[in-house]
């Protein structure tokens, strides 16, 4: 998976405090995935352990989870939502997607990536290490951006920097290795997973008030935030032009920022051992 500037305490931090979206994405997805009592599942790019915490509620202790990222900090915010839980039904490994080597062969009965398959390097060798993993009409879920959606926050921010003159320093989701509805179809279908369902969905990241929308935007999972190292007065002109063209933008129920997310679910054939 990516390496990226959140390996940090300060950024799984910031993250933790930021990942809602992400999570009410994948509560859905793990409702879809019909995960239940007593499967074993695994949490492919767990983060800091958020959808962890519902999906071990789900299998009870009688499942079993397995949490893998590779962010040893990440991890260590997980372990720590488990400190109390003395079932020993949880655990949370710093490993990469495409190497699942502490996991054995037909073993787990559901893997998601929840946000997680767009930062993964090698998507070829992860959805085969999935398939390896998975135990026979076992399924892969994952909620991941769709590469043809457009960014609507960056149509919102980009225009009220250039009439500063300020150029971002960085992309909009840096590192991240999109694709496509058909792309995603053809790298399931090459791993041997059937049964594949593939549906995009507009899920807008919705803010109550430009202030949540601009405490957002000044956070956004990393250090270098678009709004830092300014003067304090072209900050301050920055934030009442953003706040300006999100009032602009809103709508009577609030307004939502966000690419198309890609709902897939598939499945691992009996026969595919």
């Amino acid at each position: 998976m990516s390496e990226i500037d959140w390996d940090s305490p300060e950024g799984a931090e910031r993250y933790d405090r930021n990942c809602d979206h992400q999570f009410q994405k994948g509560h859905v997805l793990i409702e879809m995935m019909g995960i239940k009592k007593g499967d074993f599942v695994l949490d492919v790019g767990c983060g800091t352990g958020r959808q962890a915490l519902n999906v071990a509620g789900i299998i009870g202790p009688a499942g079993k989870l397995t949490g893998i990222d590779p962010s040893s900090y990440r991890i260590e915010l997980a372990r720590k939502k488990f400190e109390v839980d003395s079932s020993g039904n949880v655990r949370f490994l710093v490993r990469q997607a495409e190497n699942l080597q502490d996991i054995p062969d037909n073993s787990i009965n559901h893997a998601y990536f929840c946000s997680s398959f767009h930062w993964v390097d090698d998507k070829k060798t992860a959805l085969n290490e999935i398939f390896r993993v998975l135990r026979p009409g076992g399924k892969v879920g994952m909620t991941t951006l769709d590469r043809n959606s457009p960014n609507t926050m960056k149509a919102l921010i980009d225009p009220v920097l250039a009439k500063f003159g300020i150029e971002r320093r960085h992309e909009w989701h840096r590192g991240m290795k999109k694709v496509t509805s058909p792309e995603l179809h053809d790298l399931l279908s090459g791993a041997g997973f059937t049964s594949i369902s593939i549906e995009p969905r507009a899920v807008p990241r919705k803010y109550n008030s430009p202030e949540e929308f601009l405490q957002h935007l000044e956070e956004k999972d990393s250090s270098r935030g678009i709004l830092k190292d300014i003067s304090n007065e072209t900050r301050e002109k920055l934030r009442q032009e953003i706040t300006e063209e999100f009032r602009k933008a809103q709508t009577p129920e609030d307004i939502g920022f966000g690419n198309i997310t890609l709902f897939a679910i598939a499945t691992k054939t009996q026969e595919g051992i």
